[in-house]
């Protein structure tokens, strides 16, 4: 039973056996441990010392102990700061002890004897300092102004909608609440960008590092299924700066070859030296390190220690927590604000409401004080803003291709099919050419190829289900990060294994050719009417399912699978973006690298340009037609 009580000349300690406080009663002097009865015995004269660490940690204690007067202490009642942290120690008395705990992160610090409270907390020490009647230091009072007036600028930038920011090397237009996102994380320098899924949290790493002045070289850590991504997204926005890609364990590019490198949390331990001291860092989908104890956090930990006090760490994700608070220290240890929010049990304490169950566990599940953390976030390293909050600004379609590898079974699988292809294409461009009496690569061979496309074209659509499969697992990651955040989920597709395959992952909701019309209209009403946790998910064939249809419950698209044709692409997106959509559809092409995926983005891209110039006037990018796949991938006549 866990009391402290007086029994003959001794206090009588007894509670679930905890390595930190038995390392804490050790210090107490004269106190022994009673193996006999199991108890810790603390003689008379420590009373005071037996009498705080009881009230530290809760325990409860027999009326007779408080009642007796203890001897004076030599400690006087004082404030000082020192470090990162507030100290403040007084002679014992239980009301103030009560009080004193409910100063926001304030911990006890046993080394000094004393309890402490971060930075961030001075006012709320500073109330109670004078509640109490202690003599407030005039440090105190300044660091106050100072405090007030950074933490009160920066819950205000938060907040903000526009910013005036300008990179001239960055190939894009950021939105307004975009350019405020740049602008807090500048300012910030060690922040969250928390922003809700699709609204471009990349982009705006990219502009903020690109932004701050001597940021290079940079570090992104990402999950590994995109790595090639962020490589891509690179070259998108800021075309001129090198970057690298780590993808195994084997090669790490030399220092000064690159400006940015990119590397997957998977491969972080084995890098973590050669990963540290760069100028910025990056933690992409950050809750990856929610786990305390897991070794990517603690590695992602030491990389981002290791950056300059004025370099860039940023956390981008759209879930920083998951389940519950106690997922957010881990995170705030890598950015460098823990020790704002108290410090890792400070944090718990706090607001995750830790306590210590009957067997002596710490609980740390539970949540409390949701508010302050929120503003206190805000204040200190945290941006977050919703689609609803800036719809406004929003385009009524975000498109967004995503490059993934391919798993190296699906991909060996391709690969042994794009060959048997080339091949194919390669022996029938030679016999037209043996025909003709021409040259391989001559014009009138190539004419003869371009006019077989439709046919040929008809083999390509194995590699592009091949291409399906090999990035299924990444589907199904995606997907339910979505499901996952609340979020309802339409998916794209052509080949029926693939569609089946999908539809049974996610519910079984579907519309391809062969279902009657029933059929379909019950799983529309389903996806349409029931909520997340019942119907998550609705798999469209894209030519059966093109047309005729209203999807509105949800704002994301994935295209697994891409059709030919732009007009078929937004057809399928169009199933969201219609009457009775209250927000901005997010279409996004999960591209698997180095397979047919990606020129067929290319190709929708380019004959978009020609549909844009036949309607509204102007140039196209060039001339785009399906045969340009088939030269794309036999490579000897392209």
């Amino acid at each position: 039973m866990t009391s402290v009580k007086l029994v003959d000349d001794q206090i009588i300690l007894d509670f679930p056996y905890d390595q930190k406080q038995v390392e804490e009663i050790k210090k107490i002097s004269g106190a022994k441990w009673d193996k006999v009865s199991r108890v810790w015995r603390v003689p008379v004269s420590s009373m005071s010392e037996a009498r705080d660490f009881a009230m530290r940690h809760d325990i409860p204690v027999e009326t007779e102990i408080l009642l007796i007067t203890p001897p004076a202490r030599k400690t006087n009642k004082s404030l000082w700061i020192e470090g990162d942290w507030i100290f403040i120690t007084f002679p014992y008395e239980k009301v103030v002890i009560n009080s004193v705990k409910k100063i926001p992160s304030i911990t006890w610090n046993a080394t000094k004897k004393a309890w402490r409270a971060p930075l961030t907390s001075v006012n709320d020490v500073i109330k109670w300092a004078e509640y109490f009647d202690l003599g407030v230091p005039d440090e105190l009072r300044l660091l106050s102004e100072k405090v007030t007036t950074t933490l009160s600028a920066l819950v205000e930038a938060s907040r903000s909608v526009d910013a005036e920011i300008t990179i001239p090397t960055l190939k894009a237009e950021l939105l307004p609440y975009q350019r405020a996102g740049v602008s807090y994380a500048s300012n910030a320098r060690r922040t969250f960008i928390a922003d809700e899924m699709g609204l471009g949290k990349t982009l705006q790493a990219i502009a903020t590092i690109e932004y701050v002045y001597d940021s290079y070289p940079a570090v992104i850590v990402c999950p590994p299924s995109l790595v090639l991504n962020w490589k891509a997204e690179y070259n998108r926005w800021l075309p001129d700066r090198k970057v690298s890609v780590v993808t195994n364990r084997k090669d790490f590019p030399e220092s000064g070859t690159y400006d940015v490198v990119v590397v997957g949390y998977s491969n972080i331990t084995k890098w973590e030296k050669e990963l540290s001291k760069h100028r910025s860092y990056v933690f992409d989908e950050s809750h990856y390190c929610k786990t305390v104890t897991a070794q990517r956090t603690k590695s992602a930990q030491k990389i981002a220690k290791s950056a300059p006090k004025e370099g860039i760490v940023l956390c981008l994700t759209g879930t920083p927590v998951t389940n519950r608070p106690s997922e957010y220290a881990s995170q705030l240890e890598i950015l460098g604000k823990l020790k704002d929010f108290g410090g890792l049990w400070g944090f718990y304490r706090r607001y995750c409401n830790a306590y210590q169950d009957s067997f002596g566990q710490w609980n740390i599940s539970g949540h409390s004080h949701l508010d302050e953390l929120n503003e206190r976030l805000r204040g200190v390293c945290y941006i977050r803003r919703t689609k609803d909050q800036v719809l406004s600004e929003l385009p009524p379609i975000i498109h967004s291709p995503v490059v993934v590898e391919g798993t190296p079974a699906g991909m060996k699988e391709y690969q042994k099919a794009e060959k048997d292809i080339v091949q194919y294409l390669v022996d029938r461009a030679k016999q037209i050419a043996k025909e003709l009496g021409e040259p391989v690569g001559s014009a009138a061979v190539v004419a003869r190829i371009k006019a077989e496309s439709n046919e040929h074209l008809v083999r390509l659509s194995v590699l592009r289900r091949l291409s399906a499969k090999a990035k299924m697992p990444l589907v199904e990651e995606w997907v339910k990060e979505r499901i996952e955040d609340g979020k309802k989920v339409v998916i794209a597709a052509h080949h029926r294994d693939i569609v089946d395959e999908l539809a049974n992952k996610f519910g079984g909701l579907k519309i391809q050719g062969g279902m009657d019309v029933s059929e379909v209209e019950e799983h529309k009403r389903k996806f349409q009417t029931l909520p997340v946790s019942e119907a998550p998910v609705i798999v469209l064939s894209i030519q059966a399912a093109k047309t005729g249809h209203t999807l509105t419950s949800a704002q994301d698209v994935l295209f697994v699978e891409l059709p030919w044709t732009p007009a078929d692409v937004d057809q399928t997106y169009s199933r969201c973006h219609r009457l009775g959509q209250q927000g901005s559809v997010v279409a996004t092409y999960l591209l698997t690298d180095k397979t047919i995926d990606e020129d067929i983005y290319s190709l929708i891209e380019r004959k978009r340009s020609v549909v844009t110039v036949a309607i509204e006037g102007g140039s196209p990018v060039d001339e785009a037609d399906t045969s340009q796949l088939l030269f794309a991938i036999m490579g000897e006549l392209a």
